[in-house]
């Protein structure tokens, strides 16, 4: 149980070192643009990648498994970064990682599974960009090649909860900004709000799947 406890606070430690990486990164590519560093309260990468490295430790007991889902916690957060500051997914970021995914499951001996949950999740966003540009970019096509190979290496359940749960945040998350812009309006004149970044709510939701997946 001390050997377990302490394994946590190593992840948890590293996690935070590692996710303070991920925004030094996220803020590279922001200034390279002409884009503004990210701004973030209370070190909240440092949190993400930290608690959710502690619970893919909870959860892993293969080492390639384990590795592999620290690296995908610390690319989610990484690009949720860039996405929450200039609502934009860079193709640095999201092709890259399709490209690894890929290469882990031909190396796996299961791209098939990867091929159909990426051209399946893909195809769907694609249809709603196409439908509702304003509501959906191509960036958050692209990022669904890499989301949709990852939940359907683990399985048609978490890659359907994933497309569900993803919807389902994003809803949510517009509904709340909605109503205190229609609180502070009583108040004078606001800036209209800017569309919802909806990669955030794609990766916490793959990977919130995903670890449904193998805590049952």
């Amino acid at each position: 149980m001390l050997e377990t406890m302490w394994t946590f606070v190593v992840l948890a430690g590293a996690g935070a070192v590692a996710g303070a990486g991920a925004r030094a990164i996220a803020d590279s590519w922001l200034r390279r643009h002409g884009y503004r560093p990210v701004a973030t309260r209370c070190c909240v990468p440092q949190w993400a990648v930290a608690t959710g490295w502690v619970v893919v430790g909870a959860l892993n007991t293969s080492v390639v498994q384990l590795i592999s889902s620290l690296a995908v916690v610390w690319w989610c957060v990484a690009i949720s970064a860039v996405d929450l500051a200039v609502r934009r997914l860079p193709n640095s970021f999201t092709l890259p990682g399709y490209a690894v995914v890929m290469v882990y499951a031909t190396v796996s001996g299961t791209v098939w599974a990867a091929v159909v949950g990426s051209v399946l999740l893909a195809g769907i966003h694609l249809l709603t960009h196409l439908m509702s540009p304003g509501s959906m970019g191509l960036g958050d096509v692209k990022l669904s090649l890499s989301l949709g190979a990852l939940t359907g290496l683990v399985g048609a359940d978490a890659w359907l909860w994933s497309l569900v749960s993803a919807s389902v945040l994003t809803a949510a998350l517009g509904i709340v900004l909605e109503l205190r812009r229609l609180e502070r309006r009583k108040s004078g004149p606001v800036a209209h709000n800017s569309p919802v970044a909806h990669g955030p709510s794609m990766c916490l939701a793959a990977c919130g799947s995903i670890a449904f997946a193998w805590w049952t």
